[in-house]
């Protein structure tokens, strides 16, 4: 394909915006959900140990002392495997640029700054694409993500049409990368 045809596949087009920290955690939530894994088994290694001590101490408790009991710790296990979680995914989102950004679209890939760093995803081939009601997020191997909020775009059908727009040109360049 030349330079001509690639440039009006996908035209130039330059967004400007602010990511907040609030970004970076919803693209943590799309990446790694809480309930996935030995994340979901969380609570019970809060609960265990506290049981194991309760029922050493309370041989000879009475019912409503023991239903009391699993019900207290089976909340302070629900909330500290709550708080454990969210800590994790502030650590992690710490990692994804965020702040004032400029950032120019051209069949290169996507080139600017944001909050300071520099961002520059070199072709279309290699780029994941995912959306959520309000973001739009541009995700490449051994690169910061890049996360679009829909202030960037006109509106949420401007924000549908690009993603689909860039599946398209990126599904048409992988078909046509061996044929040269």
């Amino acid at each position: 394909m030349t330079d001509a045809a690639e440039s009006a596949a996908m035209p130039l087009r330059r967004f400007v915006f602010t990511t907040k920290q609030e970004d970076a955690l919803a693209l943590e939530a799309i990446l790694k959900p809480a309930d996935r894994g030995w994340r979901s088994l969380l609570g019970y290694a809060f609960a265990l140990p506290p049981l194991v001590v309760l029922s050493w101490l309370t041989r000879n408790a009475e019912w409503p002392v023991w239903f009391a009991s699993f019900g207290l710790i089976g909340l302070a296990a629900w909330q500290g495997a709550r708080f454990v979680l969210r800590t994790e995914r502030i650590r992690a989102a710490r990692h994804h640029p965020v702040g004032a950004a400029e950032i120019e679209f051209s069949a290169d890939g996507f080139k600017g700054t944001v909050g300071g760093i520099v961002i520059d995803i070199p072709a279309l081939i290699g780029i994941r694409i995912e959306t959520d009601d309000r973001r739009l997020y541009v995700l490449a191997s051994g690169r910061p993500a890049l996360i679009l909020p829909l202030s960037a775009f006109s509106g949420r059908a401007d924000m549908v049409a690009f993603a689909a727009a860039f599946e398209g040109a990126g599904r048409h360049s992988r078909s046509g990368a061996g044929a040269d």
